[in-house]
């Protein structure tokens, strides 16, 4: 582990000098009843970005996804996590691309389910619709998200990321939406197999992760850090299995410059062959707590990291 970390910012006598004065305040604080003394606001500066992306994320390590297999929209319970409010917020909203109408919206309801399981199976479903031109008009969408902790490290170690390395999304297709909002003609080719949806998505991701790094944090990645940024959406892998076990790509650019993550995808249209597969375009979603993770450390050890032990000594 000594090797397995950033190069310090300041020497180990002044590290040793700080951890020793947050101690004696903190002794303060509890032991004499004094007023904390503590720079609580520079400690939330740094964290909030992080905590903030966990929540979005979901986190399992947080609370357990419900998964209750009986139904498709879990019920509200405070010791487990319903779905993924990334993918409520703004997977599906993206999906779904401009509206008609007049300050039309998706109101998205994410639900955490095994995307393998099939008895009963959960798939994202519109459980209403608009008329064109309508005026303030609510699409409601079901989606079903799972998490899933490739590298997880139950030693907790600090040696892996602890973010989801993807969220397996099943979604509505973009032309579905917009055959919900009233388009009779929406193409399929036009709306889901042009461009790359699912990287539209995690584009989104990266962009949120950024704008939320504390100002120290956004200078070292911007000094030190491997770019986070997508790659072609891969696929189609309208096979569920298949989409369900090929995992989200991570490739380092030839120049070590960029981490280019592609995600894999399925996507089906409205007359598709199979009645009950019709209209889903599923994601491998870049969770922001992974992107702001990556930022925060990860992508930062190529550049900013301890290459060997004696780099400990020499700051």
């Amino acid at each position: 582990m000594r090797n397995h970390d950033l190069v310090p910012d300041v020497t180990a006598d002044v590290a040793n000098q700080l951890v020793a004065d947050a101690m004696v305040s903190f002794f303060d604080q509890i032991i004499k009843g004094n007023r904390p003394s503590l720079d609580i606001d520079g400690s939330q500066a740094v964290l909030q970005g992080l905590l903030d992306a966990m929540e979005l994320e979901g986190y399992y390590g947080t609370k357990p996804a419900c998964e209750q297999p009986e139904v498709l929209v879990n019920k509200e319970d405070p010791t487990c996590l319903k779905g993924s409010p990334w993918n409520e917020q703004y997977s599906q909203r993206i999906m779904g691309g401009e509206l008609p109408g007049t300050n039309m919206t998706i109101n998205s309801n994410d639900n955490f389910h095994p995307v393998q399981e099939v008895n009963p199976v959960h798939l994202s479903e519109v459980d209403s619709t608009c008329a064109k031109d309508s005026v303030n008009c609510v699409i409601d969408i079901i989606t079903v998200t799972e998490n899933h902790y490739e590298d997880y490290d139950k030693m907790d170690t600090g040696a892996h990321p602890q973010a989801a390395s993807e969220m397996k999304s099943k979604q509505t297709s973009r032309q579905k939406v917009q055959e919900s909002a009233g388009v009779s003609d929406a193409n399929f080719h036009e709306l889901d197999e042009e461009g790359n949806r699912c990287a539209d998505i995690n584009n989104e991701s990266i962009k949120w992760a950024y704008e939320h790094l504390s100002d120290q944090a956004k200078a070292n990645y911007d000094k030190y850090g491997v770019k986070l940024v997508t790659g072609d959406d891969m696929g189609p892998y309208n096979e569920g299995p298949l989409w369900i076990w090929t995992l989200m790509n991570y490739t380092k650019s030839d120049d070590g410059t960029q981490m280019v993550v592609s995600s894999p995808m399925m996507r089906t249209s409205t007359k598709y062959i199979v009645p009950s597969a019709r209209g889903f375009h599923y994601c491998k979603v870049l969770s922001p707590f992974k992107a702001i993770e990556w930022m925060y450390l990860d992508g930062l050890y190529d550049n900013n990291g301890i290459k060997d032990e004696a780099e400990l000594f020499l700051q």
